[in-house]
């Protein structure tokens, strides 16, 4: 399969995305895939909490994140890919 430079940073994104989502699943118990997960994270949470969770989660984690995600092959991406795809991460690939 042909891989362009643009399709190549629209996975990473994809991949990136979800990692945010399992993390602060990890983390802090809030599936952000889930509608009723949302509601209860925005009625439990301040505006202020819920940016001070992202802003740590990429403080703390993301450097190292972006780094194995850059190492990636392309195969490897691709695995990434449909094995997020799989668990409901992302809907399309």
């Amino acid at each position: 399969m042909y891989w362009t430079d643009e399709r190549i940073m629209t996975y990473r994104a994809k991949i990136k995305g979800a990692w945010y989502v399992t993390k602060f699943q990890q983390y802090y118990q809030f599936d952000l895939r889930k509608p009723e997960d949302k509601m209860r994270m925005y009625r439990q949470l301040e505006p202020k909490t819920i940016k001070s969770y992202f802003d740590d989660l990429i403080d703390t984690y993301e450097k190292q994140f972006l780094e194995q995600l850059d190492n990636m092959s392309t195969d490897d991406l691709l695995e990434t890919l449909e094995s997020l795809r799989d668990e409901g991460y992302i809907d399309i690939m």
